[in-house]
């Protein structure tokens, strides 16, 4: 009985959520959007399904598609989590109300120009190329530590797997790995130039594109870069056409649940080999596994006995992106969110499970945690929507740009730490890049 009222409230939220969400996309997705389609998934469809499978189909649900310890939870909800849920929910529509809808005064960017052997070039393309060429060479230098391209993704996945360190020893060019992802930090720049009709361009924007779909097929192999980069690409179309491509995302998902399978055991057994029709209710599960690990955070946050981090992940997230770790190893680096998480999963911390952005909350303050995560969540994601909305009417270019934030959104709702969705890499490049490759050109002052 327990199971099926809990069921019934979380089946009821479900339907509001994404009734709101299919209301607010009517004209393409926005940050706000991806968001809480996201953080529908992971916290009602999830839970949903983990009491449906007990109940009904008792079908194997793993808990994550890693290797998981399960550290005295009997099962994976709860009503505590379900009004948590609800909580965040709420905090969260406080925070988006709290932003003005007025709109901000819209202004042309135009791009900056230097010279370059002789030929006035804009400074961003610049940027880009330099940027697309140093993934090229990083990526020739990384895999030729290995022997090649070919070794270097063997052992892809055992450097997933926290084994880094035995592989990377003696590897002299080995930290050129992290330059790899510019390739597409170079794509994007390369798109919000006012003119793209030179060969050299497209030469670029289409190398960028096979290093990118290279390092995340094959070395970096991760789902989520997978999902991200498919993602980045329909978000793009979805500003452009204003269209919501709603069927396509979930002829997406459904190829993903077959696809994705597909891909590991290629790589693993080096064979061709599709699930079968009949179990597609498991592959279904299976592919959800890439969400679930946030519901099954949120248990541990709620049951385990630990110390509240009190938000230290935005001042640690900061190790080893803008300040050395060496500078922060008297704040009790291990102190982080994320490393707490993960102890529970494995009984080690040698591995990364991110909490999700409610349990990352309660993990950091409580039930005020997670009112704080949420207001705030809802506050920033409105601003930034109005800015860019407001700024791609005039500069239709960095349609792409908005398009790479709203990505992070999904970043932030899978993670909810700060050092994977606010400081990383590839953001702190890209504003760096237009900061300095744009001026204010014109301002206007009527609205728009």
């Amino acid at each position: 009985m327990y199971e099926i009222a809990l069921f019934i409230l979380y089946f009821i939220v479900l339907l509001l959520m994404s009734s709101y969400i299919i209301k607010s996309v009517k004209n393409g997705w926005d940050i706000l959007s991806v968001f809480f389609m996201f953080f529908t998934i992971q916290y009602l469809l999830v839970p949903m399904l983990f009491i449906l499978n007990e109940m009904v189909f008792f079908l194997h649900f793993p808990i994550s598609d890693l290797i998981v310890h399960y550290h005295g939870l009997e099962k994976f909800y709860s009503f505590s989590a379900f009004m948590l849920t609800l909580i965040f929910i709420f905090s969260m529509f406080l925070g988006i109300w709290s932003i003005s809808e007025t709109k901000s005064t819209p202004y042309i960017l135009e791009d900056k120009m230097i010279y370059l052997f002789g030929k006035e070039r804009s400074l961003l393309y610049v940027i880009a190329l330099f940027l697309t060429l140093l993934s090229v060479v990083s990526l020739y230098l990384y895999s030729s530590s290995f022997g090649g391209i070919a070794r270097a993704i063997e052992v892809a996945d055992n450097i997933r797997a926290g084994y880094g360190d035995e592989f990377w020893v003696s590897k002299t060019w080995v930290f050129t790995v992290r330059f790899i992802p510019f390739a597409l930090l170079g794509v994007i720049l390369f798109f919000t130039l006012n003119k793209r009709d030179d060969f050299m361009t497209w030469l670029m924007i289409f190398l960028g594109t096979m290093v990118t779909l290279l390092a995340v097929l094959g070395l970096f192999r991760s789902k989520q870069a997978i999902l991200s980069l498919v993602l980045l690409y329909i978000f793009y179309l979805s500003l452009k056409k204003r269209k919501n491509y709603l069927f396509h995302l979930m002829i997406f998902f459904l190829m993903a649940v077959f696809l994705i399978p597909f891909i590991e055991s290629l790589y693993m057994s080096g064979g061709f080999k599709l699930p079968e029709i009949s179990s597609f209710a498991q592959q279904v599960l299976e592919m959800l596994s890439f969400f679930n690990f946030t519901a099954v955070s949120l248990e541990f946050a709620l049951e385990k006995q630990y110390e509240f981090r009190y938000f230290m992940d935005f001042f640690l997230g900061l190790s080893g992106k803008y300040l050395p770790a060496s500078w922060l190893e008297g704040f009790g680096i291990d102190a982080e969110t994320v490393t707490i998480n993960t102890f529970y999963f494995y009984g080690t911390m040698s591995r990364t499970v991110p909490p999700g952005v409610i349990a990352g909350g309660f993990y950091n303050l409580g039930v005020l945690g997670v009112i704080l995560v949420a207001f705030g969540t809802g506050a920033l994601f409105k601003k930034l929507d109005i800015y860019f909305q407001n700024l791609i009417v005039l500069n239709p270019r960095f349609m792409v740009l908005y398009a790479f934030v709203i990505v992070k959104a999904f970043t932030w709702a899978r993670t909810g730490l700060p050092k994977y969705a606010f400081y990383s890499t590839t953001m702190t490049v890209i504003l760096i890049a237009m900061i300095i490759g744009f001026t204010r050109k014109k301002e206007r002052n009527n609205e728009i």
